[in-house]
């Protein structure tokens, strides 16, 4: 269960670098970094607040979740950043 685990974050992680960001709407290479930092982190603490991967509530010792909810969190988590982006402006490459 536990390799289950690594390896979907694994190729979760390889999968999140293959696509770059670009806003058409930027022409300057630098200001373009800049500004993607910051709605980066933005979208971040966004999803952050409204998506909660693994949270816990009411002070309660954390359940263990299976290798489907883990897998439902991440994609909810992912999409919603997507989605946060992609209003701010960017798209992916």
């Amino acid at each position: 269960m536990k390799k289950r685990l690594i390896l979907l974050s694994a190729a979760l992680l390889m999968l999140g670098g293959c696509g770059s960001w670009h806003n058409p709407n930027i022409t300057d290479p630098a200001k373009e970094k800049e500004i993607f930092k910051i709605d980066r982190d933005f979208c971040d603490n966004q999803n952050n607040q409204n998506v909660p991967v693994g949270a816990q509530t009411d002070d309660e010792p954390r359940e263990p979740t299976t290798y489907e909810a883990k897998f439902s969190e991440n994609y909810s988590y992912e999409t919603t950043f997507e989605k946060c982006m992609k209003n701010r402006g960017w798209i992916k490459k």
